[in-house]
């Protein structure tokens, strides 16, 4: 049996967030239960709760994903899930959409790293990531390209959704410090 249902609170006010998917985890390892949401336009939000899991208290969130209302590339709304799928003892992120893609986030936290005096966690990082003929690229620090299998460039990347659905199936290489292979299927 359940007791009658009460909304869950961010500063006073009551969660109200179109087809979010809410996840109870003690991501930031400070022993109390917060909240993660995949939220419509594939974002991630997280809760840090700063009360006793009896009575958790949320104060604003933060975005471990960006929403992205142009390509998805990360569901929409995502289901998400956390496991430590490489085996170093952090949460990765894994999470799935309506249309059944699976992606995976790895945590790149460094050890060591701590919390800023803020509050705020970093979002997460990650390699070039394909998804329905959309190349995703988190940041570019620098001019970078995709090569093909010769080395020659085939086109010049953003930081964001880069579209590829126009080249050929093949293996591709991601130039510079986001570097990493690509493998464009049909």
């Amino acid at each position: 049996m359940f007791a009658e249902s009460v909304p869950v609170l961010v500063s006073g006010r009551a969660i109200n967030s179109y087809r979010s998917v809410p996840v109870a985890i003690d991501l930031d390892r400070d022993g109390r239960k917060d909240l993660v949401l995949g939220e419509w336009y594939s974002s991630v939000r997280f809760y840090r709760n700063t009360g006793p899991d009896s009575a958790p208290f949320f104060n604003g969130f933060i975005n471990l994903v960006e929403p992205d209302p142009d390509s998805f590339l990360n569901g929409n709304p995502p289901r998400v899930n956390f496991t430590d799928w490489d085996g170093d003892t952090d949460q990765d992120m894994i999470t799935c959409d309506y249309y059944g893609s699976v992606f995976l986030r790895r945590n790149v936290t460094q050890s060591g790293t701590g919390e800023t005096g803020s509050g705020e966690l970093s979002a997460l990082k990650h390699g070039p990531t394909i998804a329905r003929g959309v190349l995703l690229l988190a940041r570019v620090p620098e001019p970078a390209s995709l090569l093909d299998a010769t080395g020659a460039v085939v086109m010049n990347l953003t930081s964001g959704p880069n579209d590829v659905r126009h080249l050929p199936p093949g293996i591709y290489f991601v130039s510079g410090r986001t570097a990493g292979k690509v493998v464009i299927q049909r």
